[in-house]
């Protein structure tokens, strides 16, 4: 499925189009009714792609090989709760803005005839809109944070951690409040599983059980600081199933605020040795203050392995051109150390293009031409405060057809080789660890 957000938005159009639309058409008498409608639908949509998002918030395996690793299965999460947002705001507004404008005076309101007598029934549908309202308000702000950066990923964690039920309370909101019709119809059949997709997960989550089977326990068995602010963390951990190079973990040190954060594993998996290493650059209060608050021996959970930036698709190719910036180097360590210890090299030709700042130049990875000498992978080594970024034309001046291009860095400069490489002849594949979580 190359657009899974055209699906999910265009299967409950579809049906609402073939079976709710041809009565709102025949029954509709003015827009009050055209509104009534499109709550209807607007509220439907939400509660679709919200369930998506709780899904594919549980991180299953499956889905994650489908949509290519962890990093854009939660990169599509992460456009899926805009989405619910949007849709949660557009539902509001239909319901909030006609009313008030009608109260106002700048628009009439048609004459109701008489209510019939409140219901026990009546005690759950005021309830349904009142958890409704709050869910919606709350989703809003998770919205919010999520987008604005500078608030402090604990924050962002902590409220997020409110989505299962704020999805419980959509759903309970949504089923309650569709119409009688609605349950006659494939759209509510659809709607009604759709919802109970997303309780498993949100009762996993609020049960702090989403990757508990691929947990470990492991402990630090030695630190490692360098002059950029990078830190190496050595740890053992116990029944870990081995991973491929360019994997990564979600680790989390034991600081309740923070919980687990991703880091790309800077070492090829060997049974003999039976060590993982995370470099960790201090690009945030929390990562730049880990040095000081992480010691030997202390246990780590270890969730993983996870991603498919693991350079499996290039068996058959005719050569690889790797790019890497700054902290963007480790998933490209751990394919150099395998290659190294490889009897035979493969035979494709490989270039490394690496950019960092001047400063520290040599700190880490401090070995990085030997092991380039020892894997058969030619280094090109940029300094961009004093030589500037490398020219796109220069990496890709070493292409040919069958080639691959491998990124992982800054974002700016992935979208930029992307864009580049599209418009290459031979056509060129490109791969990108789309790293930016949130």
């Amino acid at each position: 499925m190359k657009r899974p957000l055209l699906f999910l938005a265009g299967l409950p159009l579809l049906v609402w189009a073939a079976f709710a639309l041809p009565d709102i058409v025949a029954s509709a008498k003015n827009l009050w009714d055209w509104r009534r409608a499109l709550i209807l639908l607007s509220g439907t949509l939400a509660l679709w792609w919200m369930s998506a998002g709780m899904v594919l918030a549980a991180r299953p395996p499956k889905l994650e090989k489908y949509f290519g690793g962890l990093d854009r299965l939660y990169r599509l999460h992460k456009d899926i709760g805009i989405g619910a947002g949007l849709l949660v705001f557009t539902h509001w507004m239909l319901e909030w803005l006609p009313k008030n404008l009608a109260k106002a005076g700048f628009i009439e309101r048609p004459v109701r005839g008489p209510r019939p007598p409140r219901g026990p029934e009546d005690m759950w549908i005021d309830l349904a809109k009142d958890v409704g309202e709050w869910a919606g308000y709350i989703l809003l702000a998770l919205v919010v944070i999520a987008l604005v950066k500078r608030i402090p990923y604990r924050y962002f964690r902590w409220v997020h951690k409110l989505f299962p039920l704020v999805f419980i309370a959509g759903a309970f909101h949504g089923l309650m409040l569709m119409p009688t019709n609605f349950w006659q119809q494939p759209l509510g059949w659809l709607t009604a599983g759709v919802a109970a997709l997303g309780v498993g997960p949100a009762v996993l989550s609020l049960l702090g059980r989403i990757g508990a089977r691929r947990q470990h326990v492991a402990h630090i068995e030695s630190l490692s600081c360098h002059a950029d602010g990078v830190l190496e963390v050595h740890c053992r951990p116990t029944g870990w199933p081995g991973h491929k190079a360019g994997q990564h973990v979600l680790a989390d040190f034991g600081h309740t605020a923070e919980g687990a954060h991703p880091f790309t594993l800077a070492n090829a998996w060997h049974p003999a040795t039976g060590t993982l290493t995370l470099s960790i650059k201090g690009l945030g209060d929390y990562t730049r203050q880990l040095a000081e608050r992480l010691a030997i021996g202390q246990a780590v959970k270890l969730e993983g392995p996870y991603g498919a930036f693991t350079f499996d698709a290039d068996k058959a190719g005719s050569g690889e051109i790797w790019v890497a910036g700054g902290i963007g180097i480790t998933p490209f360590l751990a394919r150099l150390e395998e290659l190294a210890r490889q009897s035979e090299h493969t035979g494709r030709p490989i270039e490394l293009f690496y950019a960092t700042r001047a400063e520290h130049a040599d700190a880490y990875p401090e070995n990085l031409p030997a092991l380039c000498e020892a894997a058969g992978v030619r280094l090109h080594r940029r300094y961009t405060d004093t030589q500037g970024p490398f020219d796109t034309r220069d990496i890709l001046h070493h292409a040919t057809a069958g080639s691959s291009v491998w990124f992982c860095g800054p974002e700016g400069w992935g979208l930029a080789l992307e864009k580049a490489v599209a418009s290459t002849t031979p056509p060129v594949r490109f791969e990108r660890e789309l790293f930016a979580f949130r």
